[in-house]
């Protein structure tokens, strides 16, 4: 084994045969950015919860068209069954759709907002539930599972109670934003550089 200056081997991308390590091996870069950005943006979001709607409705519409692709090129470049791909294209296509949505209508109300959102959430975690559990060869199994389960969870909260303020609609979400980017970040240099 060839090692660094330091004298030590280094890291190598964990090997695995599920869909998931396989696209954080090979995108590790894009899950690292968009885990980043979504926690840059929770973390404005629980700090400024005040700003406008305008504003909220422009970030989180560029956060879920980011992740809609990133969706759509997982489902491209997974090889595993046609199900899993219809899946990950099915949830990037959401996500695109959702996120048009909101830029389109930025003024919408806080209740379609979070309707939609709500909608988003609770499919997209199913959906990963769903992935996770089946995704048997992946060392990020655990993680996926608990993901989802938290997505599917803030879906729930939104869907429950649409019509809270913008405030609190913007807390929980940052706060979200902010698990999720931890988790997606985590994860993703863990696969990327764990032994």
């Amino acid at each position: 084994m060839v090692s660094d200056a330091s004298g030590e081997a280094p890291a190598q991308p964990v090997t695995g045969t599920g869909v998931t390590t396989r696209f954080l091996n090979a995108a590790w870069g894009v899950s690292l950015v968009a885990g980043i950005l979504t926690l840059v943006l929770g973390i404005v979001l629980v700090a400024w919860p005040e700003a406008t709607i305008k504003v909220v409705a422009v970030l989180f519409g560029l956060q879920l068209l980011i992740l809609g692709v990133l969706r759509v090129v997982q489902a491209i470049i997974a090889d595993d069954s046609g199900g899993t791909r219809v899946l990950f294209a099915l949830l990037g296509v959401l996500s695109v759709l959702v996120g048009v949505l909101v830029l389109r209508h930025l003024l919408q109300t806080v209740v379609v907002l979070a309707l939609l959102l709500g909608m988003f959430w609770l499919i997209g975690g199913i959906i990963e539930f769903v992935h996770a559990v089946g995704d048997t060869g992946s060392g990020s199994r655990g993680w996926g599972i608990a993901l989802s389960l938290l997505t599917a969870g803030a879906g729930i909260v939104l869907l429950v109670w649409p019509g809270m303020t913008l405030l609190t609609l913007t807390v929980i979400t940052g706060i979200w934003f902010i698990t999720w980017g931890l988790i997606v970040t985590g994860m993703t240099l863990y696969l990327r550089f764990a032994h």
